[in-house]
């Protein structure tokens, strides 16, 4: 059985703040680059969060100004990894970082920028439909095994959560799903509801929406059935759903927000930045955010956080080639 771990999320923890003693930054508007348009997805919601908190918490003394590049994500981040590294220009982006740069369509990724912080991540689960009959991950994997390419996975192919299916069937030696495109879980969402696809990969705020109902508690009319989530621990919203973890498997999953500056920017620059980012992490409002989104707080910032990105492009890279040629 192989075994992959992408993501160790490290728990939020109530701490006293200080910003760091030095008075250069930041001395102009902070400009925080997201490379896809406004409003899409959890990440480009959370930094508007982060802009809120600081804003309203006078966290620090300039204000948080976010632009927003349309197109194909690699024109955004390009763009920013030429930007003056003057302490002022950043860029958020996930984990798609990493599935980009190994499937070749990018040629530059993590190592080419400063790391400065992670915030928050969501975390992946594997469902089936109802109508399988399927009502475990081990007999999941044991009908993928047993008649492999039968069962239908819904996913943007290439992307996060196609890398991730790819991870799942090779928790059992000979499980194959046959990927079809469908895009992420919206898209995803009503292939599996009219039953052309079997298996998929939500969020959990995917998950949420999917398989439980206005009072979260399960739907029994979802045709969604959760059979593990890919976190650290269960999920507030669903906690009869097990880890993988506690069903024998060494793997987690989750997609990680993470804030980049241009390589070359100050050291001090960096540091502030990061505290900041831990300062509005500890705010109420940015803790009710993260949970609204099925979202969990988890500050890392310098070498742990390094270390942690080095981790995951260990595991994800060569699954990311893999997907890439599928």
């Amino acid at each position: 059985m192989r075994q992959f771990l992408t993501t160790v999320c490290v728990g939020l923890a109530a701490a006293s703040f200080a910003m760091p003693a030095f008075a250069e930054w930041p001395d102009k508007p902070i400009k925080i680059t997201i490379p896809w348009k406004a409003g899409a997805g959890a990440v480009d919601q959370m930094t508007r969060q982060l802009q809120k908190t600081v804003a309203e918490g006078s966290i620090v003394d300039q204000p948080i100004t976010i632009f927003n590049v349309g197109g194909p994500i690699p024109i955004g981040l390009r763009q920013a990894k030429g930007q003056d590294p003057d302490g002022h220009n950043f860029v958020v982006m996930h984990t798609a970082m990493m599935t980009l740069q190994a499937a070749g369509k990018i040629d530059f990724g993590y190592k080419d920028f400063e790391p400065v912080a992670r915030l928050g991540q969501f975390c992946q689960t594997t469902s089936v439909h109802k109508n399988t009959g399927i009502e475990t991950l081990d007999a999941l994997l044991d009908r993928a095994a047993a008649e492999p390419n039968t069962l239908v996975h819904g996913a943007n192919l290439g992307a996060i959560n196609h890398v991730y299916g790819i991870m799942v069937e090779d928790l059992r030696d000979g499980a194959k799903f046959r990927f079809v495109q469908t895009g992420g879980d919206a898209g995803t969402f009503p292939e599996f509801k009219g039953g052309r696809v079997q298996v998929a990969g939500f969020s959990a705020a995917g998950a949420t929406n999917f398989a439980l109902g206005a009072d979260g508690k399960p739907d029994p009319d979802s045709p969604v059935r959760l059979l593990a989530y890919a976190g650290p621990e269960r999920h507030v919203n669903f906690p009869n759903v097990p880890t993988f973890k506690e069903l024998g498997y060494d793997f987690q999953f989750c997609v990680d927000g993470w804030y980049f500056a241009p390589k070359g920017t100050p050291a001090e620059a960096v540091a502030g930045f990061a505290a900041m980012v831990e300062a509005a992490l500890a705010d109420e409002g940015m803790q009710a955010f993260l949970a609204k989104k099925s979202m969990v707080g988890a500050f890392q910032s310098g070498g742990d956080l390094l270390d942690e990105m080095d981790r995951q492009w260990e595991a994800i890279a060569p699954v990311a080639a893999r997907a890439a040629k599928k």
